[in-house]
């Protein structure tokens, strides 16, 4: 699939690997709504594409979501690409922190991550389904091959993003094959979320880069980076991994 002429939807494009990806697509004649949870981010990116469509949603928010799904309508006229890339994680510590505070955590994060996610795809199906051609991108993590300590409901999330994409795959090969269904695996990218934790950090650039040229290329899984050697190293060593991953 040529990411060219496309009408594209990118979620959590307003900072870090959504944010690569809008630039790499604003740059080849794409017509690009993002979408993020905050207004400051996204003013930047209007301010330096004048003709990107923006949007402030919180994906936790259903009626939110809906809104979006309709100014996708009005803006681009239909999506023909679906980027899935909106994330949060919380670094909670459960046996120490307040309960109160974690269960306001797992809502966020998982109506971010997964439940949202789910959700606009859902609605968003319409639109891809009109089009000759599209694609859904749903953006993972190295995590979803094994969980790290200091995050366990976000490597949750992205564990079961990967099994619903690769699910929803399934199903659009039986029902509508002209939409592909795209997992990208990251490993730690260097963007705001991973600030003060991590080494040898991707760069988000990189990540949109190798994004762009696996869709094209008619790749199902994007592996950026380590995630390759990762992905191979737990077939065949699950534990060393494990230990590796805990760590980040």
């Amino acid at each position: 699939m040529r990411l060219t002429g496309q009408r594209i939807l990118v979620t959590g494009g307003g900072t870090g690997i959504g944010l690569a990806i809008t630039h790499a697509l604003a740059r080849r004649d794409n017509r690009i709504l993002v979408a993020a949870r905050r207004r400051e981010p996204l003013d930047a990116v209007a301010a330096a594409y004048p003709a990107v469509s923006i949007a402030t949603v919180d994906l936790v928010d259903e009626s939110a979501i809906r809104g979006l799904v309709s100014q996708a309508e009005r803006d681009l006229g239909g999506i023909t690409v679906l980027i899935n890339n909106a994330g949060i994680q919380f670094n909670d510590r459960y046996a120490t922190d307040d309960p109160d505070e974690i269960c306001a955590h797992v809502d966020r994060e998982i109506g971010t991550n997964l439940t949202g996610l789910v959700k606009l795809t859902t609605l968003a199906m319409p639109q891809l389904r009109r089009a000759a051609e599209a694609a859904v991108v749903n953006v993972s993590s190295i995590l979803a091959y094994s969980p790290k300590m200091s995050a366990p409901v976000y490597s949750a999330t992205k564990a079961a993003v990967r099994s619903f994409t690769q699910a929803l795959r399934y199903q659009m090969a039986a029902q509508a094959p002209h939409i592909a269904v795209v997992e990208v695996l990251p490993p730690i990218v260097d963007t705001p979320m991973t600030e003060g934790r991590g080494r040898r950090k991707l760069s988000p650039d990189r990540v949109a880069r190798e994004t762009v040229r696996g869709i094209e290329r008619g790749r199902t899984e994007i592996r950026p980076g380590a995630t390759k050697l990762v992905r191979w190293i737990h077939r065949a060593a699950p534990s060393i991994v494990e230990r590796r991953l805990r760590r980040l």
